[in-house]
Formats: structure tokens, C-alpha cells, sequence
């Protein structure tokens, strides 16, 4: 149930299915279900504790020591604010900020190390993209992340990107689900060798939609196991929240990563990717 990441450094793996706190789902509800599920990847951002209450870093540390599993086993996604909230300056302070957001993020979490670090989106300017870029690669280069990504970045932003980059993204996450994507950057990231992550894969999933009932049915899940199934088949990796009733997130812990057990045809692919 794992996949190498693809241009991370030899041996970095992450889950494909991995824990969302982003936007209700606080991490400090939802890690010991998670966790109690099987589940060993957390995906969180610095800028979470600004948006979301209790989506501080330091709950995540404290979830993860509560937890008592041995830190290798749990792979740490972060993110450093970059373009998300372009105009209040995120993006100013180049290659020095990017690396001292890293520092503080760490610092919060309370690790030595986290796994996977994105720029959470692209900048205004282009420019700014690639001094932000430059101090990930120093992040990388100190050993404060095995790892490096990119998130929201669209096809042009990636090509731009690639120009300067010394070491090429090893993420791209983005929005996805059956309603909504963006098959042009989702295929270019994977010519590139750029693992596609998906979020809110839930927010566009048609659970109104009568064939998808139909191929839910045909398979014994829920039509929310389908549609986090479409994703993995597409190729492309997960992070999901488990909502905000605390009383059903053991069960949709379970559900999010029982993703395993069947696979969908050719023929109901093709007709969710026509939805």
C-alpha cells in the first residue's frame, strides 16, 4: 500500500492513502482514529493553524507522541504558506524565508525531520516560485525533509518551475475528484515522474449519481470508497479527512483506507471519467 515517490531521494515512500487536516478535520481529533485504522501518513501545512482551529503544528507533534508509534513509520506531510494568500506576502523573503518557514514548521511539529515538504501554491511572480523552490532544495540539502513538492501548481507552472529547479518536484498535490480535475497538468506531472496527490477528492465525489450507486453496489462499498478508488486507479495519491463528528470518524477511518480489497474495470472507469 505503498509508492515511491517519484523523483524523491532512493528509499523515500510514502502511503497512498494519507490523513487530510485541512478545513474541519483537526489532527488532534482525528490521528488516533486514523492511526488506531492502520493509517501512517498525516498531511498538514503550516498555514493550517491560521485557517483552522486547532490545526496548529504543535497538535500534530502532540497527536504523533500520543500515538507512541516509532516516528519512521509515520510519514509527515507539510506545507510552507508560498502562494497561498498570494497578496499578504507569504512569497517575499525568497529562498531564506522558504527555508526558515521550514525550520519553524519542524520546530512545531517537534521532529528532527519531516518527510515531504510542498510549496503549498505558486507565487505571483514566477521569480518568487523559484527562490521559494531554492530554499526547499536547501531544506532538503540540511535534512529537514526527505523530501519536496509542490502543491495547486498547474502544467505551465511545473514547466516553469523545471527550468530552474535543481532538484525536481517529487509531488504535485491537487484538488481531484471524479467531478473536477485538471488531466493536463494530472499527465504531464506523471511524464515528468511527479507523483499526483489528490485533496478534496470527496467535495466533487457524485454521490447522487445513480451509476455510481450502481458500481458501488456492484462491489459491495460505500460510493465514497469508489470515488477515492477512481483516484488511486488514476494513478494518483490521496490525503482525506475524516470530517468533523468525532463519533464516526473510527468508521470513516476505516472506510477511507479499506481501498485494497477491489479494484474497478476498465468499463467503470470509463464512465466515471466521463462524469
Amino acid at each position: 500500500k505503498q509508492s515511491e515517490l517519484g523523483e524523491g531521494p532512493p528509499g523515500v515512500h510514502m502511503p497512498r492513502v494519507n490523513l487530510g487536516t485541512c478545513c474541519g478535520s483537526e489532527v488532534k481529533n482525528a490521528f488516533p482514529y486514523w492511526a488506531a485504522a492502520g493509517g501512517r501518513g498525516v498531511d498538514s501545512a503550516l498555514d493550517y493553524g491560521h485557517l483552522v482551529p486547532g490545526g496548529k503544528q504543535s497538535e500534530l507533534g502532540e497527536a504523533l507522541r500520543a500515538s507512541r508509534l516509532p516516528r519512521e513509520q509515520v510519514f509527515i506531510t507539510t506545507k510552507i504558506p508560498a502562494g497561498f494568500g498570494a497578496l499578504s506576502g507569504f512569497c517575499v523573503g525568497g529562498a531564506e524565508k522558504a527555508l526558515a518557514q521550514v525550520k519553524q514548521d519542524v520546530n512545531e511539529i517537534g521532529v528532527a525531520q519531516v518527510d515531504l515538504v510542498l510549496l503549498h501554491s505558486p507565487c505571483l511572480l514566477r521569480s518568487q516560485d523559484a527562490a521559494m523552490w531554492a530554499g526547499l532544495e536547501q531544506a532538503l540539502a540540511l535534512n529537514l525533509t526527505r523530501a519536496i513538492g509542490v502543491s495547486n501548481y498547474k502544467k505551465s507552472d511545473l514547466q516553469e518551475l523545471l527550468k530552474t529547479a535543481k532538484v525536481a518536484p517529487a509531488v504535485n498535490q491537487c484538488f481531484m475528484s471524479i467531478g473536477q480535475h485538471d488531466e493536463e497538468t494530472l499527465a504531464f506531472s506523471q511524464s515528468m515522474g511527479i507523483t499526483y496527490e489528490a485533496y478534496e477528492a470527496m467535495r466533487g465525489c457524485p454521490f447522487s449519481s445513480a451509476a455510481l450507486a450502481n458500481i458501488s453496489t456492484a462491489h459491495s462499498t460505500s460510493a465514497a470508497q469508489v470515488c477515492l478508488r477512481w483516484v488511486l486507479q488514476r494513478g494518483a495519491m490521496l490525503a482525506v479527512g475524516l470530517g468533523k463528528n468525532t463519533s464516526k470518524m473510527a468508521a470513516y477511518a476505516k472506510e477511507n483506507l479499506d481501498l485494497f480489497s477491489f479494484s474497478l474495470t476498465d468499463d467503470e472507469m470509463d464512465l466515471l471519467n466521463s462524469m
